[in-house]
């Protein structure tokens, strides 16, 4: 019987289900089961009930697992044992690996993409390897482009991506970091489970290359356990939520409803804060951005700031924005002094002290203005 990454099995020796995330040798592998854990299981304890799905077709690496003799599968099917294909215990060729779930609290569920140094002892110098990050439940189909000239992008990569797992996308040298700085990455979520709908992901990245020459840009990223340059492209949270999907597929069958619904561009991020044509205002307390910030630490809650922050603004310029104030609070002024750090990475932009008569030092404006 084959096994793939992505297929629902049930366990026969006890009540459950998972997703098998990764093929670790020819008679043992690794199930991602609803706790949100993985677990190694032998293949002959496991009947597969479902393959995967939908989005099977974009996996175009079968393994074979090599199931005993006799063994309670191989007899329901009546199929003779079959020796493993890249059945190492190494990562897949495709370069897909699970995440460290148990060391993950405080992470949000969401698609990251992460610069990680090859050699973990050399951050600034040598090659680097470019993940793409899962940390979701949901299968997520991926499509990875890089920005070639103005308006035009080429594809890299397209694949999916188990739940709970990384994906190498590219090892590349320093030397060709400008290439690999700008792009899009879009994602579908699927899930054979019953689970909410969520809308695709569409995420601009642009970052410049000087910022992999500063030993702080580099974050102990622990799902991956690497130190890595981290953009947290998109979260799984209420602005992706699609709440009306049933009322929303009546509205297009309708073809005067369907004329109007193409007229009308994706919302963006930002426009969830606007307060003025063209101005916008985001409280970036982690209080407000997060229910759950009790459980992260301190780290944590500023790298996740400084992600929100980052693609709040990126939002704005793309969307020809003209000013956004963001609220950073007091405190002992770390957020204020890495948004300052931050801009340093952006062109046309310009730093000021909000108004002290609403804000008092606790906020700043920045003015976006337009390109040459």
């Amino acid at each position: 019987m084959e096994l793939r990454t992505g297929d629902k099995v049930r366990f026969l020796n006890e009540k459950g289900e998972g997703i098998v995330t990764r093929i670790l040798s020819n008679t043992m592998v690794n199930v991602a089961i609803e706790e949100g854990f993985e677990v190694p299981v032998l293949a002959s304890d496991l009947i597969r009930i479902e393959p995967q799905g939908m989005a099977g077709r974009f996996f175009d690496r079968n393994v074979n697992v090599e199931l005993p003799a006799g063994s309670v599968i191989a007899e329901e099917r009546n199929e003779k044992p079959v020796k493993a294909e890249n059945a190492s215990g190494e990562d897949e060729p495709d370069g897909i690996s699970p995440l460290y779930r148990q060391s993950g609290a405080g992470v949000t569920e969401g698609i990251y993409l992460i610069y990680a140094p090859h050699d973990q002892k050399w951050l600034m110098t040598g090659n680097l390897d470019i993940y793409l990050v899962n940390n979701s439940r949901y299968e997520a189909i991926f499509s990875f482009m890089l920005k070639e000239e103005e308006g035009v992008f080429s594809g890299v990569n397209f694949e999916v991506i188990p739940p709970y797992s990384k994906m190498l996308i590219e090892t590349i040298t320093r030397e060709d970091l400008d290439s690999w700085s700008e792009g899009i990455v879009q994602v579908i979520f699927h899930s054979a489970e019953s689970m909410p709908v969520l809308s695709p992901l569409h995420a601009a990245f642009k970052i410049k290359s000087v910022r992999f020459y500063k030993e702080t840009s580099y974050q102990e990223f622990r799902l991956a356990g690497l130190k890595s340059v981290v953009l947290n492209l998109g979260d799984i949270s209420g602005q992706l939520l699609i709440s009306g999907a049933e009322p929303l597929m009546t509205a297009v069958s309708d073809p005067a409803a369907r004329q109007k619904i193409s007229a009308i561009a994706p919302p963006a991020y930002i426009d969830r804060f606007r307060t003025a044509p063209r101005e916008a205002e985001v409280d970036l307390h982690i209080s407000s951005l997060r229910d759950d910030y009790a459980e992260m630490s301190n780290n944590e809650i500023l790298r996740y700031q400084l992600d929100f922050f980052a693609r709040m603004l990126d939002s704005a310029i793309t969307n020809n924005y003209y000013k956004v104030t963001f609220i950073h609070g007091i405190g002992n002024g770390s957020l204020k002094s890495a948004i300052v750090s931050a801009l340093a990475d952006y062109e046309n932009v310009e730093f000021r002290n909000a108004p002290f008569a609403r804000f008092g030092n606790g906020a700043v404006d920045i003015i976006i203005h337009k390109g040459n």
